[in-house]
Formats: structure tokens, sequence, C-alpha cells
């Protein structure tokens, strides 16, 4: 008689808690997963329309003996379409050097600060 009281007292204290730190790993775990892939979104996209911008100021440059283009300046002279992004996925402007040989674009990347370890870079 005393088994079968101890099996209808319901869920013991230990047995929730367990619950409750098994739901909270998995809920965890799911808001890992989904904030690691919306950053590499992130930095996919923003590689993406940089890509296009360092192919925009290449043509810039072909045509263009001296000089860096702006942004501007590739949207004025139809190198870059009107409604290209200018922006980063994290809301940063690009930036276009042409240091070297081949125009490169440049994000701030996700911390918002020019030359740090997270910035993007496009250069070919």
């Amino acid at each position: 008689m005393a088994r079968s009281r101890s099996r209808s007292r319901g869920v013991t204290p230990f047995a929730a808690a367990l619950a409750v730190l098994g739901l909270g790993a998995s809920a965890s775990g799911v808001y890992w997963v989904a904030s690691s892939d919306s950053a590499k979104s992130a930095q996919s996209a923003s590689r993406a329309d940089a890509a296009q911008i360092q192919v925009a100021a290449k043509s810039f440059r072909a045509q263009h003996a001296d000089g860096c283009p702006t942004l501007s300046s590739l949207q004025e002279e139809q190198f870059l379409s009107r409604n290209a992004r200018e922006d980063d996925a994290w809301g940063n402007r690009f930036r276009i050097l042409c240091d070297d040989a081949e125009p490169t674009v440049i994000s701030a990347g996700p911390d918002g600060r020019p030359n740090t370890a997270d910035d993007l870079r496009v250069s070919r």
C-alpha cells in the first residue's frame, strides 16, 4: 500500500528542477543557433553588397586614370545602381579605398568601429 501512495504524489521537486533545466538549455540552444545564423546571414549579405560596389569601383577606375570613386560618384556616373545598398547589414556606410592597384571596399562590421578585427574587406 505504501508503494501505490508514493506513486500518486505527482512530480517531485527534483524532477521539476530537471525539467526546467532541460527546457532552459533547449531554449538557449535554439537562441544560439538562430543568432549564429542571423550573424552569418548579415555577414554574407554585406559581403555581397561590398562585392557589387567593388566591381563598380573597378569599372570606374578603368575609365578614370586617377582618383578614387565615392559611392555617390559611382551612382551619379551610373556605375552603380541608385538603389544599391550603401550601408552594410549593421547600418555602417561602406567606404572605398584605392591604395592598391584595385579598389577595396570596407565595412566597419558589427561593432561599427573602423579598423578593428571584425571589419569586412572586399578586394580582388
